[in-house]
């Protein structure tokens, strides 16, 4: 498995951008995390893993660390009020952990499950617990405690040498007169060598400690003979990095030796102040030594327990699984149904990070597993209806798996994500369901998903149906249950016509936001579209003093459109435009004149509207996907340029200024930044002649040096 965390999801205009990326990077989606920077997409089927589409509901396209938890949760886990993730539908998992495992709520006393990367990571508890079980000694008088305690403060170990305090160390042994002081002054010797890479030293004083009065001295002795063992095992093993370093043999004696020592720990200790820690580190010693059935039933155990009493949060828990286990566990491996579920969902992707096309999970192969699901019935027959929907394009057979409990979406996940399978196969055309039924299985559904982030994905799933049933106006009627501001503010922005637009503009019963985000889009298509009358009765709808600040809107229920773009906006300075609202009055009445069409051009680039998000139309299987209900083709300066220069009614300055613009619209990277279809170099070239032969001596000509 790789990584390289995103974080949350991009704005729609970098999608392009992201994608190539993601292109190049292709291995990233071998497991849990796409963790890359990319484009959620608003739907409900996704059948590979991008690292921002995950949802509430089981599915191949999760994060495998979001399915490992809706698993061993059984409900959807509730976003906080007020934490930073919205109830949107889609998320990635590193802003749904932050929000929903707020640290150190989710941090277990498991803390070296994570690793022994460093020996040093456990200086400061290490240094913490000895001070506390030196002033707990009764057999301890207080010089020896003074220099015990000095001596420990001292060592200041930095895991890159001996580490220091020799001195202190040597006064706390001149210091210890009673047989308690002397063990704990051995004990810090074996500390010192331990965290000096002295392993030897180390096992000889931690192993002098076992028949000590102390308790703690002989419990953390026989703990930290443990830990020498793991560290060296770990000798050699990971890169300069802190990764596994896979061309670097284990030393099974070594990995032996720590197993036996942890083991041996437990067996005397099993509920001991370090016993979690214990486990942690043979399952990190599991790991290390490729012993992954070992591993797996371990994991197992502890999935099946409550967090409160496994000693491991469940983020942790998943995460550790996540970089530990899934990698490498086969279907073999283990009989766990939660395990198996996370192998299967995983297998039914395509983009399996390998280069491979096509799921390599086969129906044969799942059946095989039909005997380990023997306790976990409804999560067999879920699979297998996934399998169909997702593997094999059969979504009447995922249905005929699907029963109709509607209801049963307010239980576990399986349940959940069962019914959101229903519907999903309702509603594709191969099903042969009436669209009326899936529509009512949606409705249906919606009481029952009581958390924020269940509701917001029945409200995409009945979203999408009604944008393809031609049911937008119910979206927006009084009283319609799709709430969801960024599923509202995505329809309104990519398919809502000019009528409804205005309609929500004005609506007493729609949130000031979303009367913003219908009145932005309104002005933005109907400037950019033609509709130059309509934008000048429009505009008067925005309040005196709007902002203007911020040229970006995105349909994500969150920003603010800058609806003061349209009033108080850049104009041109160096060409003579007069503000948008007269600019846009004079193409009312003569929309081929070229002064105001330049204007206008003038509006869009001294603005950042060039390649705006309004004009682009999400894929079709996407919310906002179908055909918008504004009409024309988006906007183009270089268009509305090549225009003015073929115009014979152009006068000589316009046709200038147009041919200037047109050979900028290239500038410097070679790459058409104006919209509109490219022209080749040739033509580019042209233009850049024309100018400088036909207006030799005006500004344009002289300003323009060069063409790209």
């Amino acid at each position: 498995m790789t990584r390289s965390f995103p974080l949350a999801c991009l704005p729609r205009r970098l999608a392009i951008l992201v994608a190539a990326v993601a292109a190049l990077s292709s291995a990233t989606a071998a497991w849990a995390s796409g963790d890359m920077g990319c484009a959620p997409a608003w739907k409900l089927a996704h059948g590979d893993l991008t690292g921002c589409d995950s949802m509430v509901m089981l599915s191949p396209g999760n994060d495998t660390r979001v399915n490992l938890l809706l698993l061993i949760r059984g409900g959807a886990p509730a976003v906080p009020a007020g934490g930073e993730l919205p109830p949107v539908p889609l998320f990635d998992w590193t802003s749904f952990a932050r929000v929903t495992f707020p640290a150190p709520a989710d941090v277990g006393s498991d803390s070296h499950a994570a690793g022994e990367g460093s020996r040093c990571r456990s200086d400061a508890s290490g240094s913490a617990a000895f001070e506390a079980a030196v002033a707990a000694a009764r057999r301890l008088d207080p010089a020896e405690r003074t220099a015990l305690v000095a001596a420990r403060r001292a060592l200041k170990p930095d895991c890159a040498g001996a580490g220091g305090g020799p001195g202190a160390l040597a006064a706390a042994d001149a210091a210890a007169r009673s047989a308690t002081a002397r063990g704990f002054a051995a004990y810090l010797h074996g500390a010192a060598a331990f965290y000096a890479g002295d392993f030897d030293g180390a096992r000889s004083r931690f192993a002098s400690l076992a028949r000590d009065r102390d308790e703690w001295l002989r419990e953390t002795g026989r703990y930290m003979l443990a830990r020498v063992e793991v560290n060296r095992a770990q000798v050699g093993a990971f890169d300069e990095y802190g990764y596994r370093d896979e061309k670097t043999p284990v030393d099974a004696a070594a990995v032996a030796a720590a197993e036996a020592g942890l083991r041996h720990y437990l067996d005397g200790w099993p509920r001991g102040r370090y016993a979690a820690s214990a486990r942690g580190l043979l399952r990190r010693v599991w790991w290390l030594g490729g012993e992954r059935r070992k591993l797996a039933a371990e994991y197992a155990v502890l999935l099946a327990q409550p967090a409160a009493t496994r000693g491991i949060g469940d983020a942790a828990l998943v995460e550790e699984i996540d970089n530990k286990l899934l990698p490498t566990l086969t279907a073999a491996d283990t009989t766990d149904p939660v395990l198996l579920a996370v192998l299967d969902l995983n297998a039914m992707r395509r983009n399996t990070g390998d280069g491979a096309t096509t799921p390599t999970l086969t129906r044969a192969a799942l059946e095989v597993q039909r005997p380990r699901f023997a306790k976990a019935g409804a999560l067999f027959e879920f699979l297998r209806a996934a399998h169909d929907f997702y593997v094999d394009g059969q979504p009447a057979e995922a249905l005929r798996l699907s029963p109709d409990r509607a209801g049963d979406a307010a239980e576990d996940a399986v349940a959940f994500s069962r019914q959101m399978l229903r519907g999903m196969a309702m509603d594709m055309p191969k099903s042969a369901t009436a669209a009326g039924a899936a529509r009512g299985h949606w409705l249906a559904m919606l009481p029952a998903a009581a958390t924020p982030l269940r509701r917001a994905t029945v409200e995409l799933a009945l979203a999408l149906h009604e944008e393809r049933d031609a049911g937008l106006e119910r979206v927006f009627a009084a009283g319609s249950p799709i709430r969801e501001p960024a599923l509202r503010d995505r329809l309104l922005a990519d398919i809502a016509g000019p009528d409804l637009l205005r309609r929500q503009a004005g609506a007493a019963g729609a949130s000031a936001h979303e009367r913003a985000v219908a009145l932005f889009v309104l002005l933005y298509k109907g400037l950019t579209r033609g509709r130059y009358a309509d934008f000048v009765g429009d505009l008067a709808a925005v309040p005196p003093g709007t902002a203007a600040g911020g040229s970006y809107f995105d349909a994500d229920g969150r920003s603010e459109p800058p609806l003061g773009l349209f009033a108080a906006g850049k104009v041109a300075e160096d060409f003579p435009c007069p503000p948008l609202r007269d600019t846009a009055r004079r193409l009312a009445t003569a929309p081929t004149a070229a002064t105001p069409r330049l204007c206008l051009a003038e509006f869009v680039r001294l603005n950042d509207l060039d390649a705006y998000p309004l004009d682009t139309q999400p894929p079709a299987d996407e919310l906002g996907g179908t055909r918008s209900g504004f009409a024309g083709p988006p906007f183009s300066r270089l268009d509305l340029y090549r225009a003015v220069i073929a115009s014979p009614a152009s006068t000589a300055p316009e046709r200038a200024y147009a041919l200037f613009r047109a050979v900028r619209c290239y500038a410097p990277s070679g790459n058409n930044a104006c919209g509109g279809a490219g022209v080749p170099q040739a033509t580019r070239k042209a233009w850049f002649q024309r100018l400088h032969r036909d207006h030799r001596g005006s500004r344009w000509a002289d300003e323009l040096e060069y063409y790209w």
